[in-house]
Parts: structure tokens; sequence; C-alpha cells
């Protein structure tokens, strides 16, 4: 889309002695980038420029002064990718070179630093990008968390997404009646027997995977956050945040009751497990990953490679008792 303005703000600064003159010859191009006395500042009022056009002379003498950084992952992308290409000015000029990094994004530049820095543990990026059509899909934002272990990241509508599920999850806002002394009580929410069945079934299989990861078995990730979110906050904490997985398990069944059925998975044993499973987890609770669509695959494919274990632990015991006999 044209004339998008694109706004992009980054903490803490960078030390300058953790960056190569690599890392800050392409990250200046990239960005609009300020030197100060805590390091160098990254951030733009205009957009990330990709592609750039460095000075081939210029990203030689980077290179070269970036050699003693032999792990780093900028200096094997060039050295592999760029140099080779580099063009030559018969008259001996210094010409420019341009440099794509679709394959190569400044993010992975500032992932590197952080990993080989001895004091910055992670760098915090807020994006905001508008246009002034104004129109619904020509705004958003996104915030990602850079730290030496990867790249973690979120859109506005991710976190509004993650945002309606808490919601639905609330206790609906009533008048609560007063009793004799004046007191006010607090009205139960009210649950059908269906989302009760539901939310037993979910807790059953949370106390399933946990005791699995407890016993050292082998887990999704996302269960292994809920186990370290268990111990951090408690039963309690975690019995309530079955509620906001009632909704969501609920709309993904109906999603896929057919192909349920006509499988023959059970929604105990077969599908919830499936959903629990494909939960990641985070300091406020549990929440979907991704697209709608991707999260109803990936379920689909737990439900499925479930039974074909359990049928392949059924003729590896058949076999070993034929063995026995």
């Amino acid at each position: 889309m044209n004339n998008l303005e694109i706004r992009i703000y980054t903490y803490p600064p960078i030390p300058l002695a953790d960056i190569t003159p690599l890392e800050k010859l392409i990250l200046t191009h990239v960005l609009e980038c300020s030197e100060t006395e805590a390091g160098l500042v990254l951030f733009t009022d205009v957009g990330p420029i990709n592609p750039i056009r460095v000075k081939r002379q210029a990203l030689l003498d980077a290179f070269g002064a970036s050699a003693q950084h032999a792990d780093s992952a900028l200096n094997a992308f060039v050295g592999n990718r760029i140099l080779a290409l580099l063009p030559t000015s018969p008259d001996g000029n210094d010409v420019a070179s341009e440099i794509d990094l679709s394959e190569f994004p400044w993010q992975f530049i500032v992932h590197d630093i952080v990993a080989r820095s001895p004091s910055l543990a992670e760098v915090t990026v807020i994006q905001w990008m508008n246009h002034p059509s104004q129109r619904l899909e020509s705004y958003g934002a996104s915030v990602s968390l850079i730290t030496g272990k990867g790249i973690h990241h979120a859109t506005s509508e991710d976190l509004l997404n993650r945002f309606r599920l808490q919601n639905r999850a609330l206790v609906p806002a009533v008048s609560p009646p007063a009793l004799l002394d004046g007191a006010p009580s607090v009205a139960p929410r009210s649950f059908t027997v269906g989302e009760m069945e539901t939310a037993l079934c979910i807790w059953e299989a949370m106390l399933y995977f946990r005791g699995l990861h407890e016993d050292h078995r082998s887990v999704p990730d996302g269960v292994i956050r809920m186990s370290e979110l268990w111990d951090a906050t408690g039963w309690l904490a975690m019995r309530n945040h079955v509620l906001a997985i009632v909704p969501l398990a609920e709309q993904a069944y109906t999603a896929l009751s057919d192909a349920l059925e006509e499988g023959g998975f059970t929604f105990d044993f077969d599908f919830i497990p499936a959903v629990v499973g494909a939960l990641d987890w985070s300091e406020y609770g549990p929440h979907r990953e991704g697209e709608p669509e991707e999260f109803l695959e990936t379920v689909m494919a737990s439900v499925e490679g479930r039974r074909r274990d359990v049928a392949a632990e059924a003729v590896a015991s058949e076999n070993l008792i034929a063995q026995k006999s």
C-alpha cells in the first residue's frame, strides 16, 4: 500500500562496544539511528529501508573489521551471499551496492547482538503503521521482544484476540443483591451442562499433561509453560484459567465436529487433550497462537497423531506378549 506510514521505536539503546562495524553499517542504513552516551538508539519515522545501498569499499572495510566475530550470522550472510556479487567500477570509483535484506531482516542482527552481549538482556520493539485513508485494514501496531534465545512477536490483532478470549471468560457485570445486613453478595456465574462437562474435561487434560511433565515425559512446549505457570500461581489460579479455554474449545469442536465424528474420535479423550496441548501459555494464562485455521489444523493433526501413537503402542504390546508366550 502506497504512502503507508511506519514508525519503529526500540529500547534500550545498544552499547556501542557490543556492535561490530558491519552490524552498525547495516543497521544505520536500514533504520534512522542515533548515537548517545548509552549506546546506539534504533528508530525510524519512515519505516525500515530494504533494499539498502551501501558503498562497496565501506562494506568491505566493515566486513574485514568484523572478521573476528566468525560466529556472526550477519558476517556469514554478507560473506556468502553479498561480497561475491559486489559490482566493480572500471574507472576505479567507489560504487554503491544494493543489498536485499528480505531473507535477513534487521531483527536478526539485533538478536545476534543481544545473544553475544554481556550486559544486554533484551531489546523491545514497538512498531506502528498507518495510512492517510484511515481504512480499517490500513492501521495497526506490533510489539517484539528480542532476547538471546529468540525473537518473540505479536501484532495488535493478536493481542486484541487474546483480550477478547480473556473477556469471554470474565463474569458478567451485574448489580449484586444486598443481604439483610446490607453487605453485597457476589452473584455466581451460570454455566450450561455442556460448558461444565467441557471444563471438567479440560481440567482432566491439564492434570494429565502436568503429570507427564513431572515424570519428565515428552510434552508440547505450551504444556511446559503451563506447568511453569502452575508452579508460580498455584492450583486455584489454574482452575480459573479453565474458564478461558472453554469457549475456545467449544468453537473448535463446532468447526471440527464432522471430521471428528467421521474419524471416530472422542470429545474427552481425543479432542480436548489436543486442544490443551495446542495452546500457548503466558503469565496472563492460555491463548491461541496464530490464525484460527492454523489452530484447528494443529488440533486435528494432534488428534490423528495421538490415535496413531495409541495404535502403535497396542501393536507393540501384542508383539511383546506373543514373544513371551
